[in-house]
């Protein structure tokens, strides 16, 4: 069920011209990331944990990782990001928000916090986490175990 639903969420997010990725453990060490500059701003997806709720449900973590450089040294053109940033967060949380993909339940969107926002070579990094949880349901069983 999880696997099918980070495709689809994954699916659906670049269908809202989202630029989506899966996240591989860049932001352990934020200092060295590095993250295509013609990819930003970006949504890495990680699947976290999942509570099985009896055979054919289950409750799953997905975290987001909204990513966003800034390239210029000058405070107003930086802060200007900023704003754009959390529009563009915003933007997700609005398109995730109570929907469902993947015959899942209502996405809810539980938490959004700024994990980093520093300079990183010639620009300056920021990145919020987005967690949510989804009662995921197993539309493909075929029938009632005894």
């Amino acid at each position: 069920m999880v696997a099918s639903f980070e495709k689809a969420l994954k699916d659906y997010l670049k269908e809202k011209s989202f630029n989506v990725k899966s996240y591989f453990g860049e932001f352990d060490k934020p200092d060295s990331a590095e993250v295509l500059k013609t990819f930003l701003p970006c949504v890495m997806v990680d699947f976290v944990e999942s509570k099985p709720d009896g055979l054919f449900r289950e409750e799953a973590t997905f975290s987001l990782y909204l990513v966003h450089l800034a390239f210029s040294k000058q405070e107003d053109a930086r802060k200007n990001k900023d704003y754009a940033l959390l529009d563009f967060i915003k933007n997700v949380k609005t398109t995730l928000h109570l929907n469902s993909i993947d015959g899942s339940e209502p996405i809810n969107v539980t938490r959004i916090k700024k994990i980093f926002d520093a300079a990183k070579g010639t620009s300056y990094m920021t990145v919020y986490l987005l967690n949510f949880s989804v009662l995921l349901n197993d539309n493909d069983h075929t029938g009632d175990v005894e």
